[in-house]
């Protein structure tokens, strides 16, 4: 009896080093793991949630602050990793009246959706400008404004499907996004948006594709981390140290090639000329 005993002790303490931790806390981790991210905090441009925001609601009421202008995403945060993308969403009329937030994570998705209702007005006008593009593991760059009409569109090196998504600046436009576009890794295309203004008068946009030196899960990772901002900043040639090395060498070389030039001349001058007697000449 004492035997078995001596076996059971020795059995409990084998069990302690090799599970330190406790099953509760054990169960708990593993449901974390698989648990779903939250938006933790979220705003918008021209435009305040109604009520207040609760991570786990996911269908809210946007009040717009100018009933003109089309709302896009200022800012966020999650609660953990998350695949984030942004959909401006249309309705039969081709005016946009939402916007969906989709967290993506390794067993799903999660949508958060802010509805606001489309306000039919009679101010007829010509404003065809874009005001956001947001594309799925990609950044426009620079950012969109009301000057340009022509743009890069980054993506991974491995990224073989664009999606993209557009919010016209007029809530009364319209842009014309072409949906789901399949690529080889080794193509970069040009990229056309249309935006048609409420008066019928267009603008087109161009997104020329670039690849960058990141695969899709660089990017991922990049995108993940608390207070990201761009995978573009400093990935451009012209962003990097060597850059400015190379443009200061050029400049220091080509002004010492200048100085060796006008030292040479002046010292191979000729000061008379082949037929110019000497002033002391004496014949």
């Amino acid at each position: 009896m004492k035997k078995a005993k001596c076996i059971l002790s020795m059995l409990l303490l084998l069990c302690v080093f090799l599970f330190p931790t406790s099953p509760s806390a054990f169960a708990e981790s593993t449901t974390n793991s698989t648990q779903p991210p939250m938006l933790t905090s979220i705003s918008f441009k021209n435009a305040e949630i109604e009520g207040n925001f609760n991570p786990q609601i996911y269908d809210y009421t946007l009040r717009l602050v100018d009933s003109t202008v089309t709302p896009t995403l200022k800012s966020y945060k999650t609660n953990k990793n998350a695949d984030v993308f942004v959909t401006y969403k249309t309705d039969e009329t081709k005016h946009t009246t939402g916007i969906d937030v989709t967290l993506g994570y390794e067993n799903g998705s999660v949508i958060y959706t802010f509805n606001f209702p489309f306000a039919q007005t009679e101010n007829v006008n010509s404003n065809n400008l874009l005001s956001a593009v947001d594309c799925k593991y990609g950044e426009v760059y620079p950012e969109i404004n009301e000057n340009d009409t022509d743009y890069k569109l980054y993506i991974p090196s491995d990224l073989t499907q664009i999606t993209l998504s557009a919010a016209t600046q007029d809530v009364s436009a319209y842009c014309e996004v072409p949906g789901t576009i399949t690529l080889n890794t080794d193509q970069e295309p040009t990229i056309t948006l249309i935006v048609t203004a409420s008066d019928g008068s267009t603008r087109e946009y161009a997104l020329k594709v670039k690849r960058l030196n990141k695969t899709c899960d660089e990017v991922k990772y990049e995108m993940a981390q608390p207070g990201f901002t761009s995978i573009v900043e400093g990935e451009l040639y012209y962003q990097k140290p060597e850059f400015f090395i190379a443009v200061v060498s050029a400049g220091a070389g080509t002004a010492m090639l200048i100085i060796f030039i006008f030292t040479t001349k002046r010292l191979t001058r000729k000061v008379q000329d082949a037929d110019e007697e000497e002033f002391f000449d004496m014949k």
